[in-house]
């Protein structure tokens, strides 16, 4: 364990001379999250919610030293090589995670190498340290006193290696930190006004205690991504490569695309994994380009029928074309709630497609635009069994009361959200237990592209009741009961809870 102290520790001081993706905990996470089974992902989502990733590394952590404790056991029990060759073991896996990463090259193997080494240093050193035997009373003062130098030396030794171990991994998370940090490019960003924004209206917002407001804040925003360590990309290196099935491929920097006619809309994104009633949703205020005038100067082909869209960090997420250009307000997003984008939510540049779920529409930290077809190129959770084409269902939710919650008989709102981006929402319908459906108060809306806030007074009698929800869209669909899982895309259902009434 002390030794991979050592490992740890160098290897995070050399990856801040190379990169944060190459850090072993980081290069094995990242390598965990591709290749684990779908169903196992979703369960972390499910279960862990924004907490995934912490979860994942504070497992690998303790996985690894786990795996030290047994190996130091088998060691002292059989033969000590065991030691190195699980070292040697340890850091190639790590090696090899770090290299195959999409956007790797053959340096990012280096701190896994390096840490390695050390620790196979440490392990020697801490070899010849180690008491042969026991320390007895009755083989001679001679014997006593050099095995209880021997003990002192072990100590002394294991100790430093694990200080060092554990100060050069706080040097090198520190130096990576500050190495790889993008805060001063992005205080330094000021977003003109857009010059076409989406109409504030007044009544989009209801004063009900436990309700979502219209708008999310930044902070409250949900984040779901594969992104171990956040992208810290600064805006004076940044490049958007337009490119494929086009007949003018471009490179835009930051500056350009500031330059440009900006617009700001207010859109409601959902992520697919999102459970019916779940908290993977959010409405916001965007800033940005519009994709279509983008694409139509790089003028695509006939034939081409998907954006592939690629992240600093390799994930790719496939948009359908049409959508794009059907004149909906798909953005090159650059500010979000009047601010430039926050780091987890993808500055400096990200996608916000109106309509689709997030992982066939809204790419973080986007880096390149591909032109092509559905056919040509498989995105990321395509490839895994996720549908190339999401629209976003007409679901709703109810904010409070919440499930399970202790009541007074009398009056009680209910209130939650309903959305339906690009076709918008009519009626919330609101049923306790099996009767019928009442009709609840709707907030104003900016556009059809947000979700709508809802209201329903209702006089509760006491007992266990059961509230459910459904929404109409403006199309005059009405949210289905019937249940679908997450895969291929995404969930549906009513929603209920159930409340106990006194």
């Amino acid at each position: 364990m002390v030794a991979l102290l050592a490992f740890l520790g160098v290897a995070e001081l050399v990856a801040a001379a190379v990169g944060p993706g190459s850090a072993p905990a980081i290069a094995i996470g990242e390598n965990a999250i591709a290749h684990t089974p779908q169903d196992l992902k979703e369960f972390a989502i499910s279960h862990f919610g924004e907490n995934d990733k912490n979860v994942l590394l504070a497992g690998i952590y303790a996985t690894l030293a786990l795996m030290a404790a047994v190996v130091g056991l088998l060691a002292s029990l059989t033969r000590r090589a065991v030691a190195v060759v699980s070292i040697c073991a340890l850091g190639a896996v790590a090696a090899i995670s770090a290299v195959t990463q999409a956007t790797a090259s053959l340096a990012d193997g280096l701190p896994s190498l390096a840490g390695a080494l050390a620790a196979v240093c440490a392990v020697a050193l801490l070899l010849k340290a180690r008491p042969d035997a026991p320390a007895r009373a009755d083989v001679g003062s001679k014997v006593l006193e050099a095995n209880t130098l021997t003990r002192r030396r072990f100590i002394v030794a294991g100790a430093s290696v694990a200080g060092a171990g554990a100060a050069l991994y706080a040097v090198g998370s520190k130096a990576l930190n500050n190495i790889y940090n993008a805060t001063r490019s992005r205080a330094a960003v000021r977003l003109p006004k857009a010059s076409n924004s989406t109409p504030v209206v007044g009544g989009t917002g209801l004063d009900v205690a436990g309700l979502s407001p219209y708008i999310t804040p930044n902070e409250d925003f949900y984040r779901v991504d594969t992104a171990l360590v956040v992208p810290q990309l600064s805006t004076q290196s940044y490049g958007l490569n337009v490119h494929g099935m086009v007949d003018e491929a471009a490179i835009y920097s930051f500056d350009d695309l500031l330059g440009m006619e900006l617009v700001e809309r207010t859109i409601t994104i959902v992520c697919v994994s999102n459970p019916v009633g779940g908290p993977y949703l959010g409405n916001a205020r965007w800033t940005g380009v519009l994709l279509a005038d983008l694409l139509r100067k790089a003028r695509p082909h006939p034939g081409a029928d998907q954006l592939l869209m690629t992240s600093s960090d390799g994930m790719t997420i496939g948009a359908d074309l049409a959508t794009v250009l059907d004149g909906r307000p798909a953005l090159l997003a650059l500010g979000m709630n009047g601010e430039p984008l926050p780091f987890e939510h993808g500055f400096p540049v990200r996608a916000v497609i109106p309509g689709v779920y997030g992982y066939a529409s809204a790419c973080k930290w986007l880096v390149d635009l591909e032109v092509t077809t559905f056919a040509a190129k498989k995105a990321y959770w395509v490839q895994r069994g996720y549908a190339e084409r999401a629209p976003v269902k007409l679901e709703s939710k109810i904010d409070t009361p919440a499930s399970f919650a202790q009541l007074k008989a009398g009056p009680v709102v209910v209130a939650g959200a309903a959305w339906n981006p690009t076709v918008g929402v009519k009626a919330v319908q609101v049923q306790v237990d099996e009767g019928p459906w009442h009709e609840a108060a709707l907030a104003a809306v900016e556009s059809v592209d947000t979700w709508r806030l809802w209201r329903w007074d209702w006089d509760a009698t006491p007992g266990s009741h059961s509230l459910t929800v459904r929404a109409v869209g403006a199309n005059g669909e009405t949210q289905t009961a019937s249940q679908a899982p997450v895969v291929p895309n995404g969930t549906s259902g009513h929603e209920s809870v159930v409340v106990t009434v006194s």
